[in-house]
């Protein structure tokens, strides 16, 4: 999955409960109506889900709270914490900064 435009993030996903393929559907499928998700793709020997989604548009935590509906919260240990904190971070600043004017081409702006 290439990322093409300056807001698109790639995260990794580990669910511990995605065994079966019908799982996997599951999982792309309510992730994939999500706004601002571009493509949703599952491994089902990691046990993982790897989502392209655009961070001005959508947040880490509603897609993890999409996944948590439907039964697959993601694995709980001290790095994936440290992970989610970090997405959700990145992603506040991604859509702030997606927020602001362009700057001046100049140190002096035209009049």
């Amino acid at each position: 999955m290439k990322l093409i435009g300056p807001w698109e993030v790639r995260r990794r996903i580990k669910l511990p409960a995605l065994v079966h393929a019908a799982d996997a559907m599951a999982v792309e499928r309510v992730v994939g109506d999500l706004n601002g998700v571009l493509k949703v793709a599952t491994n089902l020997d990691k046990h993982q889900v790897i989502v392209c989604y655009d961070a001005s548009q959508a947040a880490y935590q509603t897609i993890i709270e999409a996944m948590v509906s439907i039964g697959f919260p993601p694995l709980d240990n001290w790095w994936c914490r440290v992970k989610s904190n970090w997405y959700q971070y990145s992603d506040a600043n991604t859509k702030e900064n997606a927020k602001t004017p362009p700057a001046a081409c100049c140190n002096k702006p035209p009049k």
